[in-house]
């Protein structure tokens, strides 16, 4: 009769295995850890060298010589002398870069020129690369630091206000932070003779700070970017420059429609956090073509018409601010150094224009608009032309 394994053999030998296993695990996961950093730093190292060899190219059939290059989410990258985009050979403001393997999303290469012998030329730097969760720094004696990469995020408490913002995760400003839903602001609060106010709220987007800051015309502060792309925003934000077109700067309302507004239907809020909605109504109207309910009865479409222009940009989330969203954007830069909105150097300080169109129409033939040289929100007729500057949340 054959005998099997008794208990305590089996026990034993569980045992064993079992610290084998405990041994070996964490020896297999490091190498397995060791394997993908070292994959990794290839994959960034040949990033890099593609950069180098199709800025190059680029050279070769247009003058392309970046003092910076920001890695876009894409993996191509914008490049850039000073704040100037450079342009590529095809005309395209960003550099598509072609390679197998694995590109990053984030990071700044930056080009220094070394001087030989017999030649001038660019030597790649690199900052703040980042690729699956690690973040890798090119040092000036050529070795690479790597860290996990654990981006800052704004603090629950803190007011973002004045920050500027990365709205579409490109690595470029796109506006000015004027309204933080993570506070609330004051009823009491007004500018002007107008009161706002917004009530704080919970479970909002996140978000991440950058490790460098942006100097422009509203001072020195860190960009804020959205780590994922969901609703339920934070911040309210003002686009750093006016709309413009190639042949306009100044814009009608919509210049056909005074006397003409079918009932009241056509007015829009004045509340904060309804220029988007605004935006919107006055589109939809605009394109019915003086036709059916609601519509400016009659009214011809001018190609000066703001709402003609601007709707890709709304479609992309920008719109016209509301009387009260302008109204918090002014309170908050006057009130926060020395009242500079409501003195001359609203231009020379911010680069604001004298005059803006806000989306808030006030009766059949009236829109709001303010106005930074004279300290006032007025209502002014629908076929008068003013600047525009848009905002979008995010």
């Amino acid at each position: 009769m054959k005998k099997g394994f008794t208990l305590i053999e089996l026990l034993a030998v569980i045992v064993i295995l079992a610290i084998i296993f405990i041994i070996a695990v964490p020896i297999v996961i490091n190498i397995i850890n060791d394997s993908k950093k070292e994959s990794l730093q290839r994959s960034i190292d040949l990033y890099m060298n593609t950069v180098q060899k199709q800025i190059t190219q680029e050279n070769m059939k247009v003058k392309y010589d970046p003092e910076r290059c920001d890695i876009l989410e894409n993996g191509n990258i914008k490049c850039y002398v000073g704040e100037e985009v450079i342009k590529t050979s095809t005309g395209e403001d960003e550099l598509r870069i072609e390679m197998n393997g694995k590109k990053p999303k984030s990071g700044t290469i930056i080009f220094k020129s070394v001087s030989t012998n017999s030649t001038n030329s660019s030597k790649i730097t690199y900052t703040e690369v980042v690729l699956e969760g690690m973040e890798y720094t090119l040092k000036e004696d050529g070795t690479v630091e790597s860290k996990e990469y654990v981006p800052s995020m704004p603090a629950t408490g803190e007011d973002y206000r004045g920050y500027y913002a990365d709205v579409d995760g490109d690595g470029k400003v796109d506006g000015v932070i004027y309204a933080d839903l993570n506070k609330s602001s004051s009823s009491n609060a007004s500018w002007f003779g107008t009161y706002f106010s917004y009530v704080a709220k919970t479970n909002l987007n996140e978000y991440a700070i950058s490790s460098k800051k942006y100097m422009g015309a509203f001072g020195e502060k860190e960009i804020i970017k959205l780590k994922k792309n969901n609703k339920n925003s934070r911040f309210y934000v003002m686009a750093l420059n006016d709309f413009t077109t190639i042949d306009y700067t100044t814009f009608y309302w919509y210049y056909n429609a005074y006397g003409k507004v079918i009932g009241s239907a056509t007015e829009t809020s004045i509340n904060f956090g309804e220029g988007y909605n605004n935006t919107g109504n006055i589109i939809e109207i605009w394109n019915k073509n003086g036709t059916g309910d609601g519509s400016y009865l009659g009214a011809i479409q001018n190609n000066r018409d703001i709402f003609n222009h601007i709707q890709t940009k709304y479609q992309e989330g920008w719109y016209i601010p509301s009387k009260q969203e302008w109204t918090a954007f002014g309170y908050y830069f006057a009130t926060k150094d020395g009242d500079k909105l409501t003195v001359n150097n609203y231009n020379s300080v911010y680069g604001l224009s004298g005059y803006y169109w806000t989306s808030s129409q006030h009766d059949r033939d009236i829109a709001w608009y303010i106005r930074f040289d004279g300290g006032s929100l007025f209502g002014s007729n629908l076929n008068v032309s003013y600047p525009v500057r848009l905002g979008t949340t995010f």
